[in-house]
Formats: structure tokens, C-alpha cells, sequence
């Protein structure tokens, strides 16, 4: 026996699960940023900041976020799957856009400027700054919870008693 499976360092199957489990949190993040970020950028074009149209954005953003991340919808066992996903994301990138206006809603940067917006705005008035970040929460969350196979799973399952 070698020196370092006796301490402990070891590389085997179990050490794999971590890796996937964040390989799906970081893909998570990916998707839902770009959702989130195509999204604030079509909002900020459109002059979206706050108000009814502001939470139809973040609600379309949670709802997309939710539907894509994860298991894509044609690999589901049902549609319903997807559907619950989007239609909970809804409700998230609400409740996250929210969130924002309350944590973030006098915090002001320069950056945005440069893209086409204006100056005067808040982060939380600024759809392609606080876009990303919904989806990418949400994102992470959904990846997370429903990126996992079914191979695996069963994998992982102790075998049955006879």
C-alpha cells in the first residue's frame, strides 16, 4: 500500500462526486448568467428600470433560468418537470429582484454608462447589471438540484437484499 492512501489522499469514485456536484453549480452559473445578462441587456435597450415592466423582466428571466438549467426539458420524464421549474422561477426572480431593489437600491456605478445606460441609475435600475446576477443564482440553485442523472443516482443506491 502506498504512503498516500494511507494518509488519506485518495482519488477514488467518492472524491468524483464534488468535482460533478460543482462542475454542475459552475455550469449552472454560466447558463443562468447568460440567460440573465441576454435578457437585462434586451431590457436596458428597451428602457426598462423599474416598476411593472421590471418585474416582468426579472420574472421572464427566473422563468427562462428555470427551464433551461438543470435537465433540459426534452431529456425530462414529463413536460410538467420544466413547467414546475419555470413557473417556480418565476416567483424566484421576483423575490430575488425584490431582494435587490431592497439591498442594492442606492449603490450606483460607473461601468454601465459605457453600455448605453444612464448614468443616474441604481444597480437595481439597471437590468443588465442585476439581470445576471438573478439568473445566475437561480441558475446555480436549479443545477444544483436537478443536473444530477439517473445513472448516478442508482449508482450511489445500496444494492437490494435478496
Amino acid at each position: 500500500m502506498s504512503l498516500a492512501w494511507r494518509a488519506g489522499i485518495t482519488s477514488r469514485a467518492v472524491d468524483d462526486c464534488y468535482i460533478s456536484n460543482m462542475l454542475r453549480v459552475v455550469l449552472g452559473l454560466l447558463k443562468g448568467d447568460v440567460v440573465g445578462g441576454a435578457l437585462g441587456f434586451a431590457a436596458l435597450k428597451l428602457g426598462v428600470g423599474g416598476g411593472a415592466a421590471g418585474i416582468l423582466t426579472y420574472a421572464l428571466i427566473g422563468g427562462l433560468v428555470g427551464m433551461v438549467c438543470g435537465k433540459p426539458p426534452w431529456r425530462q420524464d414529463t413536460f410538467w418537470t420544466s413547467a414546475i421549474k419555470g413557473l417556480v422561477g418565476v416567483g424566484v426572480g421576483i423575490g430575488l429582484f425584490w431582494l435587490g431593489r431592497k439591498l442594492l437600491g442606492g449603490m450606483h456605478v460607473s461601468l454601465p454608462a459605457s453600455l448605453g445606460a444612464p448614468p443616474d441609475r441604481s444597480i437595481a435600475e439597471l437590468p443588465i447589471i442585476l439581470g445576471p446576477l438573478v439568473g445566475a443564482i437561480w441558475g446555480a440553485i436549479v443545477e444544483a438540484d436537478d443536473g444530477g442523472s439517473a445513472s448516478t443516482a442508482d449508482k450511489n443506491k445500496p444494492p437490494k437484499a435478496a
